[in-house]
């Protein structure tokens, strides 16, 4: 079995159809069909249930090979990546994925300022952290920056940058602004502005309710950090959203921020990249910005 199998393989599986693969690779249909003859030759057991590639069903010995051919191709395509601006046929690039809250509310100026200063073509992939670090295992990635609450990957590296802990938010004229100290339960006297369900804060938040037992009347369900603060901003309700992502509006008076009452922190941002990939200069020069921009707001 060689590479380009391998590559039409992994295609197939996750494209599910022959000629989006054709198309991808910019061969034909049959040459797809071709490889994937040979590969179950070369590989001397079956790989998919069918006989025909009309449905993808993988066998277990395709399961198995699924897991390492995907790794496989994402390393040559580093190793091409890597020789591209090594040759200078590129100006150098990174891969970057993050989750919402540093997306949104820290990385643009970072980026904008890196960007200044090294001449790369950046890209920058705002996904859940799970997906993130899949694709940083994959080599799909070359560094994240994700809020989680306690990750364990032995072939990743975290690095804490800051807490990402939720707070309650209120409009400046609200009575919560006049409060010196605040009690769990004192809470349900107001209205809250919820996330949606399923959502990661709203599971946090619903966790914390029931181990206070507070009960809180909802004013309105809503999806999206921004939306729920547009809400607030409106003095409609109260919020609980990441400190992360209302620096600007406490900055600007539009909102008022206090600690959940009895919280427990639970979630960390932090800097991450596979324990074994090849540190370039520019993956070296972005991950020592974000560790020093973070040390700089935390003292």
């Amino acid at each position: 079995m060689n590479l380009q199998q391998l590559k039409v393989f992994v295609y197939v599986v996750e494209l599910q159809k022959l000629y989006l693969v054709a198309h991808k690779l910019n061969i034909t249909q049959p040459t797809v069909t071709f490889h994937l003859n040979k590969l179950q030759e070369d590989a001397g057991v079956a790989l998919f249930h069918t006989k025909t590639y009309h449905v993808i069903k993988l066998t277990e010995a395709g399961k198995a090979l699924y897991h390492y051919a995907t790794q496989i191709v994402a390393l040559n395509e580093e190793m091409l990546r890597t020789l591209d601006d090594h040759r200078g046929s590129a100006a150098g690039r990174l891969l970057i994925g993050s989750t919402h809250t540093p997306a949104t509310y820290m990385l643009p100026v970072l980026l904008s300022e890196f960007k200044q200063q090294h001449n790369l073509l950046l890209s920058l992939d705002v996904k859940p952290a799970r997906y993130i670090m899949e694709k940083i295992k994959y080599f799909e990635l070359d560094v994240g920056v994700v809020s989680h609450t306690s990750p364990d990957d032995a072939d990743l590296i975290f690095e804490p940058l800051m807490k990402d802990d939720l707070v309650i938010i209120f409009h400046p004229d609200h009575p919560l602004a006049h409060q010196t100290l605040v009690q769990p339960k004192d809470l349900q006297s107001y209205p809250l502005v919820a996330h949606e369900e399923g959502s990661s804060s709203r599971k946090l938040i619903d966790q914390w309710a029931d181990e206070h037992e507070v009960q809180f009347t909802h004013a309105i369900e809503i999806s999206g950090s921004e939306a729920l603060k547009s809400i607030v901003r409106l003095n409609l309700g109260i919020g609980m959203v990441s400190e992360a992502s209302i620096i600007q509006e406490l900055q600007k008076g539009e909102l008022k921020a206090i600690p959940i009452p009895d919280w427990t922190p639970v979630r960390t941002i932090y800097a991450v990249r596979h324990r074994n990939k090849l540190v370039t200069p520019a993956l070296s020069l972005f991950w020592r910005m974000l560790v020093t921009s973070f040390s700089e707001r935390n003292t």
